[in-house]
């Protein structure tokens, strides 16, 4: 469905001034009635026109038809279609899929993540170097300072569905991650989790999914990754000096 308007997208703005398509709109239609369907009792947060159904379960399905919206208009591959599992808050499944390359990422249960049905792990954690890859959102320069401390590779790709997918799976070391809202978040943190990562915003605390349930944008910026891996990257940027209201905390 939604590679048949790929590479001839036309794409509204939304009140927020972020892109929304024909396709976000129809896969999001689509998967909320699967969700609906399979699991009544169930709730759901989906990202397009603010859809919000309360759980009779304990359970949310959150839902991002198109992660990466930007990509996908301009035509690039790297968006993807995901869906997240909270159970009491806590995310326990997650599913990100990738129509352009066919690439899929999931784990559910009790289950490791997994790579095109294949179990991954995350990077062991050691010293930073030029291997290091970190992923980042599109605009880190206008939020922190990454000094020359770190010695490795930046990439974005556009989609923190996608950067926490390829961190949990072990292609990456850490992503960084800006104001996202819980349907960013939830599938690529059941993955994370599920290979022994963790997701922290920059004062040191966890992000908890429950906080998030009202589709408001997280507080602060996150790294995620081995716990070692994000601690080291924390060293090098500097993001209290650019933010006056900001305090950090002592949790790292």
């Amino acid at each position: 469905m939604a590679m048949a308007h790929y590479t001839h997208v036309n794409a509204a703005l939304k009140s927020d001034r972020t892109p929304v398509t024909e396709a976000d709109l129809a896969v999001q239609a689509l998967l909320v009635e699967v969700l609906d369907d399979h699991y009544p009792r169930d709730g759901i947060v989906a990202e397009e026109e603010g859809l919000r159904k309360v759980s009779q379960s304990g359970r949310y399905w959150t839902v991002d038809p198109i992660d990466g919206t930007i990509p996908f208009v301009a035509g690039l591959s790297s968006w993807s279609i995901a869906v997240g599992l909270l159970d009491e808050n806590q995310p326990v499944a997650g599913f990100i899929y990738l129509p352009p390359s066919r690439d899929c990422f999931h784990t559910v249960p009790g289950e490791p993540a997994r790579r095109n049905g294949l179990p991954m792990r995350l990077k062991m954690a050691g010293p930073l170097g030029s291997h290091s890859l970190l992923l980042t959102h599109s605009r880190p320069h206008q939020r922190y300072d990454l000094s020359a401390a770190f010695p490795g590779r930046v990439l974005a790709l556009g989609s923190a569905s996608v950067h926490l997918a390829h961190v949990a799976t072990g292609a990456a070391d850490a992503v960084i991650i800006g104001h996202d809202k819980i349907w960013d978040l939830a599938p690529g943190l059941a993955l994370l989790k599920a290979s022994g990562g963790v997701l922290r915003y920059l004062d040191g605390t966890d992000v908890a999914m429950g906080a998030l349930l009202d589709g408001a944008p997280a507080p602060l910026p996150m790294l995620g990754g081995h716990l070692d891996t994000i601690c080291q990257v924390r060293e090098t940027l500097n993001y209290w000096a650019s933010h006056e209201n900001a305090h950090p905390a002592h949790g790292w």
